[in-house]
């Protein structure tokens, strides 16, 4: 019985300082981890602490870039909005004249070489009607035209005469004239039935810039022509040198007294 006891004995005391060992150890270890978890925590902190502070520098750097281009889209419409608001300044227009009235004078006009150089178009002023019409320059055609109403051929002295009617378009006036047939031609008319038509030509006196001709001109209704009359070659020969790009470059020149 009391060896039994005994082995009891040193079983309690054996166990108890096992015990003991293990809890110093495990205490130890607890420690020692903490002290780690505690140098990670404040590695930790340091290093979020450092990315925050980079990273509120980025944004304050970012937010600088913004407001200095608002700053600048600011400028520019307050720059627009004030040019806006600026009254606008009255625009100069040029006012080119393309018709010139007859003027009355006995010196010569523009020249080159003693010929007269024309435009395009000119005003022509036609006797004997006194009648002043806008005249197309048409150097590839031979023979002038002339917008002729009414054209009547008949019989004087036993010449060959034509009656006819001229109009002036700017007031609508007309003007009945008789001249004696120069001859009489052929023009060749697609939308004819025979294909050709037959002009009578006659002779008309007429003023292109401060030159007066006799030419010949064909009758014949131009009603719904732009142009009531076509200069052609005939009437332009030594006489009047063509500037194709230009129109009115001869003001008319009449004198006071006609025949």
């Amino acid at each position: 019985m009391v060896v039994k006891n005994l082995l009891y004995f040193f079983l309690i005391f054996f166990l108890s300082g096992c015990t003991q060992a293990y809890t110093t150890t495990n205490t130890q270890h607890l420690d020692a981890l903490n002290k780690q978890i505690t140098n990670l925590e404040q590695n930790l902190s340091q290093k979020l602490d450092t990315k925050l502070e980079k990273h509120d520098e980025n944004y304050k750097r970012l937010l600088e870039t913004s407001l200095l281009q608002q700053a600048k889209s600011f400028e520019s419409l307050k720059s627009d909005l004030i040019t806006l608001l600026k009254p606008a300044k009255p625009v100069k227009t040029k006012v080119v004249k393309t018709k010139q009235k007859p003027i009355i004078v006995e010196n010569k006009i523009l020249s080159l070489k003693e010929k007269l150089v024309i435009g395009s178009v000119e005003r022509v002023h036609v006797y004997p009607s006194n009648f002043v019409m806008e005249a197309r320059i048409d150097t590839g055609a031979e023979t002038s035209s002339i917008d002729a109403r009414e054209i009547t051929r008949f019989e004087r002295d036993g010449k060959k005469w034509v009656r006819f009617t001229l109009v002036d378009r700017e007031t609508g006036t007309s003007h009945v004239v008789e001249r004696k047939v120069v001859r009489v031609v052929r023009i060749s008319q697609s939308s004819l039935e025979k294909d050709y038509e037959k002009r009578v030509i006659v002779v008309l006196k007429i003023t292109i810039g401060d030159k007066k001709e006799l030419s010949e001109f064909t009758l014949t209704n131009r009603e719904h022509m732009k142009y009531p009359m076509l200069i052609g070659r005939s009437a332009l020969q030594d006489v009047m040198v063509v500037d194709v790009s230009e129109e009115y470059l001869a003001p008319l020149v009449i004198r006071k007294k006609t025949k």
